[in-house]
């Protein structure tokens, strides 16, 4: 089969749906597909090239983001002679908006909160512009079931597809452990949490930050990975809360991270919405037990208590128990738990194939 991926976010760009478009390419193409990927091109990069068996083709958006999917529109379309894809698979709202390649099946995957916002706002307006967008599709997938949900009936079928993991970037690593401990003078009695999130309202790190003046335990130390408009006031917190046991190392590239997994004992994903977190699965497949919140796709990750801990969104009291709870148990045999529903549900090939069926489903068009 021959797709053609559409997304404005690809690597080396950070960011959930970057990393999404990126994985999910590299294992279509592993099971013999002829993948293509059409995303922004920025400052230093090359037009075109191939990479991972992955076509890339750089399109230089300019002016205003209000008119980036009328110039990949542009773009695809002079593309599609060279490409001949039998589906067209769109990332994301602001290609969607301008689409109007009708001859070709088109899936979507919605991926953001700020889709959540929109149904949350209501408005006709708003729901006039979901309307005319998702009458375009003819394949509505989700990373989260409540990415799901459409106010409206629309008549492409809708899947619940999880994001995944590449479980062989995120083994453990104890000389790493030892190394980054010892540069973030860390003392091998301390218990460690990261944190892997960009500091903004919806990732709900201004509750964990509250929930710390609950955790006295001087040996529980928090990395928090990440940047954003919230950063100084959720530092401000922590720092009032917990002094110094929480490590603000801001923001860093995906590769950087990777290695302070090795560091940490357990993670925590405090989000107000979330799909199936991708930083909770890079965390799962590190051997790390999460606590998280009761949203989105995150109830996919944390089931029956075996590999961590669901708590409320929004209630630092609650966030404050489970982590209780979770360092009354043995840590380790959590984290095993969660490396091997990594290794059975999550794994990028298991979605390329779930996708694979997905596509099968969409009739091809005259």
């Amino acid at each position: 089969m021959n797709i053609l991926m559409i997304s404005i976010d690809y690597p080396p760009v950070p960011g959930g749906i970057s990393a999404h478009v990126y994985e999910l390419s590299k294992a279509l193409s592993a099971k013999g597909n002829k993948v293509s990927v059409v995303t922004r091109r920025r400052v230093g990069e090359k037009k075109q090239e191939t990479l991972d068996g992955i076509d890339i083709y750089r399109v230089p958006l300019r002016f205003m983001a209000l008119i980036y999917g009328l110039q990949i529109r542009r773009f695809v379309r002079k593309l599609l002679p060279t490409t001949k894809p039998d589906i067209i698979h769109i990332h994301g709202m602001g290609p969607l908006e301008w689409y109007n390649i009708s001859h070709i099946p088109l899936a979507y995957t919605n991926h953001t909160s700020g889709y959540l916002k929109r149904i949350q706002k209501g408005g006709w307006r708003r729901i006039t512009m979901l309307k005319r967008y998702f009458k375009k599709v003819d394949l509505f997938l989700a990373p989260s079931k409540e990415l799901l949900h459409i106010p409206f009936e629309i008549d492409a079928p809708k899947r619940f597809i999880a994001n995944g993991v590449d479980g062989n970037k995120f083994l453990t690593d104890p000389a790493k452990r030892k190394e980054i401990r010892t540069k973030l003078q860390l003392d091998d009695n301390d218990l460690v949490a990261i944190v892997t999130r960009r500091l903004v309202d919806k990732n709900g790190v201004i509750y964990l930050a509250r929930a710390t003046a609950l955790l006295k335990d001087q040996n529980l130390k928090f990395i928090v990975i990440g940047d954003g408009p919230e950063r100084t006031r959720v530092e401000k917190e922590f720092k009032k809360n917990c002094g110094d046991r929480a490590i603000f190392l801001g923001s860093k590239k995906h590769h950087e991270i990777v290695e302070y997994y090795s560091a940490a004992d357990f993670s925590i994903l405090p989000s107000l919405m979330e799909a199936t977190s991708i930083s909770g699965l890079e965390a799962m497949a590190a051997s790390l037990p999460i606590v998280g919140t009761n949203v989105g796709g995150i109830p996919e990750l944390i089931q029956g208590s075996k590999n961590g801990y669901l708590c409320e969104p929004a209630d630092p009291l609650d966030l404050a128990a489970k982590i209780e709870i979770l360092l009354r148990k043995n840590i380790k045999t959590l984290g095993l738990e969660s490396r091997r529903m990594v290794e059975e549900c999550f794994d990028w090939q298991r979605i390329a194939e779930q996708t694979m069926v997905a596509y099968d489903k969409v009739s091809p068009k005259n």
